[in-house]
This record gives C-alpha cells, structure tokens and sequence, in this order.
C-alpha cells in the first residue's frame, strides 16, 4: 500500500505477507528468529574448561603443582621407581662385568636383549613425539591436555634408548670414540657402520625434542617466575624464561618456532626410525637382510599414536 507524504510524494509501507516471511531493508528474506537460534545453537561449540573457570583458577591450579611441596603418594611412588631403578644399576654393572653375552649378543646373533631395547624405546619416543607435533599441525585443541606429557615421554625414551648402544660396544667407557670428536690415539670413526648411524640420527633427534619441549615451556616458566616468591626461583625461572613478557612480538616469533620445530619433528620421525631400523636391514644373516624394515619401522609410531588416540577417547566416552 502506498502513503501520501506532507510533501505530495508516495511512500511505500511494507505490509504483512500471508506467508509471514520477514523481509529486510534490501528487500531479501529474513530468517526467523527460531531458525538462527537453532543455527546458533549447531555451531556452538564445547568449553574446553567447564564452570565457566576464568584464567586466574587456571594458573592458580597448573602453578601450585610446582610451588606447593609434594604430596606423600608422590614420594611412596618415588621411593618404589627408585628402588626399581637401583637394581636396574645393578644389573647393568653386572652386564658390564660379566660381558655383552649376558644379553644373548653372541655370534651369530649381532642384535640381542639392548639393540631390541634400543628399537622399543625410540618407537616410544616417536609416539609422543607424533602425539605432539602432528596435533599441533592440526590444530587440535585437545592436544593441550597431554602434549607436555608426550613430549617428556619423548626425551625420557630416548635417553633410555641411548644407554644400550653404549654398553652393547662391549668397553663403554670407550663409548666416546663414536662421536667424531679428535682424539689422542688419531682413531675415526666407520661411518660404513650401522652403529654410527644411530649416533648421529639418535642425536639429532634428541636436540629437536629437546628444542621443541623448551620453547613450549617459555610462556609456563614465565608465569613461574612471576609468581616466585624467593630469590632462588625468580633467578633460575627469569633466567629459562628468556625475558618473557607476553608482548605481540613475543607470541609472534614463539608461533612461528614452535611451527617450524613442528614441522622439523614430523619427518625427522619417519628418517630416524628408518635409520634404526638399518641395524637389522644392513646384516648379512638370512631373512633380515631385508629392505622391508624401514618401512615397517617406519610405521609402528603411527600405530603407537592411533591407539593413544583411541584410549584417549574410550575414557571421554566413559
């Protein structure tokens, strides 16, 4: 219908439709109020933190693990790994005493009781790191519940990993001849040895790991050493902490090396491994001589980080 105006123009009033559509001022159709709350509702997503928890809980709950002195389970448990880890000591020395063969490394078996440790440890510790860095890469936020675990699963492992080939040498205190450092009897290194190859892929695996643990802690050990309350901690926090203040050009550059290290971590995975694996692959006996190792290998971390996945999430259903 159309209106006369004081000054003798029409003006058009929008009236009612009969199928009660709402139009907007361009004149397209308007959706219904109950059609965008259901639409608001579909799109909502879950709260990673519940009660509405601000982040001042948050940081008093994470923090007061470390400032507060530890619980007595945490010293029951303690004391019991330590006692475990004492006759672990024990065993090694007797290793060392008796000989390699203790292990069952005797001709013709090149790989016994160590190098198979050797393998399992690494595969552990490849998992974490798969748990940690391919989730960061997909921004999966869930990935911030387990991700500091994973990554000191991943050094823990591969330092336990890195004992055995130095006691399967026979004479570890002559370990550190492996490391292509000079010494005083002018001896080199084969680098035509399996062996060898696992120094140098363990080792640089394990500085990766240990840069992608630590530039993941700077903003955590920040918030620790503001809230230090003696001399001791505010040095050591403010010292690892690399002067963390929280500025847009500090998220900035951590963003970007915590992408990189990411990055650098996920196909580091699958070389290192491969390169392990040559400890089986490069032997002359019969039936291991075989180039399907690196690829199989190669594909146990993977396993590893699928049924982490699905343990993960049989306890979110439960």
């Amino acid at each position: 219908m159309r209106n006369q105006s004081p000054s003798g123009r029409s003006l058009a009033v929008c009236a009612p439709r009969d199928d009660h559509r709402l139009e907007n001022m361009d004149g397209a159709p308007a959706a219904a109020p109950e059609r965008v709350k259901e639409a608001e509702r579909q799109i909502a997503h879950v709260p990673l933190v519940l009660n509405r928890r601000n982040f001042s809980w948050l940081t008093e709950r994470i923090s007061e693990v470390v400032e507060q002195p530890a619980p007595r389970w945490w010293w029951v448990a303690f004391t019991i790994t330590a006692s475990t880890a004492t006759f672990g000591l024990f065993c090694i020395g007797y290793q060392i005493s008796t000989g390699v063969g203790t292990w069952g490394n005797q001709i013709p078996v090149g790989w016994a009781w160590d190098i198979t440790n050797f393998v399992f440890w690494i595969g552990i510790g490849h998992a974490g790191t798969l748990i940690s860095a391919i989730l960061y890469l997909l921004r999966q936020k869930w990935r911030t519940s387990i991700n500091r675990s994973a990554e000191a699963m991943t050094l823990f492992a591969v330092i336990c990993a890195a004992i055995f080939p130095g006691i399967h040498v026979g004479r570890f205190w002559m370990a550190w001849y492996m490391a292509p450092i000079p010494n005083n009897w002018g001896i080199w290194q084969n680098f035509r040895s399996a062996l060898m190859w696992d120094v140098f892929a363990v080792s640089t695996y394990f500085t990766v790991s240990v840069l992608f643990w630590y530039t993941g802690l700077v903003p955590d050990l920040a918030t620790l050493r503001d809230r230090a309350t003696t001399k001791i901690r505010k040095f050591l926090f403010g010292f690892f902490a690399l002067g963390w203040r929280g500025a847009n050009r500090h998220w900035r550059h951590y963003e970007m090396a915590y992408l990189l290290l990411a990055g650098l971590s996920t196909p580091l995975v699958l070389s290192v491994h491969s390169v392990v694996s040559f400890d089986f692959a490069t032997t002359v006996i019969p039936t291991w001589h075989s180039t399907i190792f690196p690829r199989s290998l190669g594909a146990s971390p993977w396993c590893s980080l699928c049924c982490c996945r699905h343990a993960r999430s049989s306890n979110c259903r439960t």
